[in-house]
């Protein structure tokens, strides 16, 4: 725009919101995205998501009643992501969203505590309260009645009618005592005033769950590799017996490059999920939308003109469309036999974003020490430094850069199975040692994970070409304190691997290679249709007999859906959004045994009418 005069101009308020929006709603959602989310179908949505809900300190968390009324007012805020949260899209929205698209809402409240992992600040006594009465107050708004002081301001907004809100989950990935005692005071105020609203608790997998009750649901996050999700697809076949509630999976994905495989893994660990519905009853992709200028990893990427939605979308659409009322007993009887396992290859150790020391390092073979440097003083000639800092000092070896990681090998020694045992201290950092066997170098190797997950766990894993897996069932919440010298021995026994601290077992791990092949079946009983899914993470076809027993009225042609690749790095893009989708065929020769071809890289669904007695299973 030219103007003939100089001058200024003054900018009140600029909004960069589409002016057509799904269904037309006022300060809405851009059509093209919110049907790509809309066409998952999805039971309900969770909001504002996680780390956003803690906030770098408590000043910083959303405010869900700042992101309510005329968008001109909302102040918004810098989040701990690193950019800008306008509350364009607020509290209102969200719920209006969630109903135009007939699903449930959950709302997550702050429970008094910011984010653990960045600052750990808290509030206790009236300014909890404060917070409680906050989650009372959205609540109200949601659901409450038009003459109450929050559902009167609802219906100022535009809707006198309740909005779907369901869940409430009580903060985000918080952990520890301090927590337990938020979320029981949380949870006593809610159903007090809502018993129908069904309440989630963010403990996760921790020990504290049994100070917590009552819990309804608890709420576990993955973020691990590819590697990490095949190997877990049975994680939920057996849950200890101190978990007692239902499992939400609030967040879940594949860490590393965005491609097949990792869609893939995703898809193998659902299988498992589906497998133990009785126990895992909700589930919820994160982060599911991502501006392309941020990169392209997560569900639905997009863009100021496009949208397109990765392999791991379809993946997770096909699940939805082909959800079982019930599933049916299935055994895998692969005809691939892994061969037995013997880590053999280097052995040293290391740190991960700490300064730490060793002293008194040991391996025993066979009942014989075949290695012991009680001092390191032969340190310059026995082992050989990869990364880090490493000096020793009256007898202790220390790795002294604290944000990196360290790695020292000894020397041309190829070790299998050993005991190594050693004293270690940590003295700052995120995390602490790490004692590697079974390494070709310094991105192939095995290893015991002390101060695994910021200081969570004690674990085993594995690094395949510089891509850390962890492996575990489990995780457990032994971390490691600072200024405190530890025993620590590790046992390589073949594939089965034990770690001990300070004389008490601390973690035990039976190593298996990777054979990617998964299946699940189930009944829809409203079409009469055995539902199978198969996942093949093998680059390679897979030819597969399937014996169905117990079913009768088979029919002779089944619907064949099937997601797959050529090559497990491919993915979509905005230049091809289409290069991975689910094509349909239907198939013949159908009966209670018969032959199905899995193409490399694919995950297949097969829909077969016939007639299942649930009794009779």
């Amino acid at each position: 725009m030219d103007l003939d005069n100089k001058g200024e101009i003054f900018l009140d308020y600029v909004s960069l919101f589409p002016e057509e929006t799904y269904k037309g709603r006022k300060n809405g959602l851009r059509n093209d995205i919110a049907n790509y989310l809309a066409d998952l179908k999805p039971a309900f949505i969770r909001w504002p998501g996680g780390c956003i809900v803690e906030g770098l300190t408590m000043e910083n968390c959303v405010k869900w009643k700042e992101t309510i009324g005329d968008p001109i007012k909302r102040p918004g805020e810098y989040n701990l992501w690193g950019y800008r949260s306008t509350y364009g899209f607020g509290y209102h929205e969200f719920l209006q969203y969630c109903e135009d698209i007939n699903s449930d809402a959950m709302f997550v409240c702050n429970a008094g505590m910011s984010c653990l992992f960045r600052n750990g600040d808290y509030v206790e006594g009236k300014e909890l309260d404060n917070l409680i009465q906050d989650a009372l107050d959205a609540i109200e708004y949601a659901i409450g009645d038009i003459n109450t002081t929050w559902g009167a301001i609802r219906a100022k907004n535009g809707h006198p009618k309740p909005f779907p809100l369901k869940y409430i989950e009580i903060g985000n990935e918080n952990v520890g005592m301090r927590y337990v005692e938020h979320y029981k005071k949380f949870y006593k105020a809610i159903k007090e005033k809502y018993p129908q609203m069904t309440i989630v608790c963010a403990l996760m997998f921790h020990p504290e769950v049994t100070a917590a009750e009552p819990i309804e649901i608890i709420d576990p996050h993955y973020y691990e590799t590819a590697d990490w999700f095949y190997r877990n697809s049975n994680l939920y076949d057996s849950i200890p017996s101190m978990y007692k509630s239902k499992i939400y999976i609030g967040e879940y994905a594949a860490t590393g490059r965005a491609s097949m495989y990792s869609s893939l893994a995703e898809a193998a660990f659902l299988t498992g999920v589906e497998r133990n519905s009785n126990r895992v009853q909700y589930v919820s992709y994160a982060p599911l939308f991502q501006n392309a200028n941020n990169g392209t990893g997560h569900l639905i990427i997009f863009k100021n003109d496009s949208v397109y939605g990765r392999s791991n979308y379809h993946v997770l659409k096909m699940f939805a469309e082909n959800r079982p009322d019930y599933n049916i007993e299935t055994k895998l009887n692969s005809t691939e036999t892994a061969l037995p396992f013997s880590p053999i290859g280097l052995v040293g150790l290391g740190s991960c974003g700490s300064i730490v020391s060793y002293k008194d390092f040991k391996i025993e073979k066979d009942g014989k020490i075949i290695y012991h440097s009680n001092n390191f003083n032969d340190f310059s000639q026995s082992w050989k430094v990869s990364n880090g800092e490493w000096k020793v000092l009256n007898g202790i070896l220390t790795q002294n850069k604290l944000n990196e990681d360290g790695y020292i090998w000894l020397n041309n020694k190829q070790i299998g199975n050993c005991t190594i045992s050693l004293k270690a201290m940590k003295h700052k950092g995120r995390e602490a040692f790490r004692i590697f066997f079974g390494a070709k170098d310094s991105n192939n190797y095995y290893m015991a994970d002390l101060g695994s997950h910021q200081n969570e766990s004690v674990i085993f894993g594995e690094c395949k070409n510089g891509i850390n897996t962890s492996l575990f069932d489990y995780r457990n919440t032994t971390n490691i304190k600072t200024g405190e010298w530890y025993d620590i021995k590790v046992e390589i026994n073949n594939n089965n691997w034990r770690c001990f601290l300070n004389g008490q077992l601390a973690y035990q791990y039976t190593y298996k290679p990777l054979i990617r092949h998964y299946a699940i079946s189930g009944y829809d009983t409203q079409n009469k249709e055995l539902i199978v899914k198969i996942v093949n993470g093998e680059n390679k076809k897979w030819i597969s007999q399937i014996n169905l027993s117990n079913i009768n009225n088979i029919s002779n042609k089944a619907k064949k859906i099937t997601l797959a690749a050529e090559n497990p790095d491919s993915e979509n893009s905005f230049s091809n959004p289409k290069k991975i989708v689910p094509q349909v065929e239907f198939i013949k020769d159908i009966s209670n045994q018969f032959e199905i071809s899995c193409p490399a890289n694919s995950f297949t669904i097969l829909r077969i009418p016939c007639d299942i007695n649930k009794t009779n299973l």
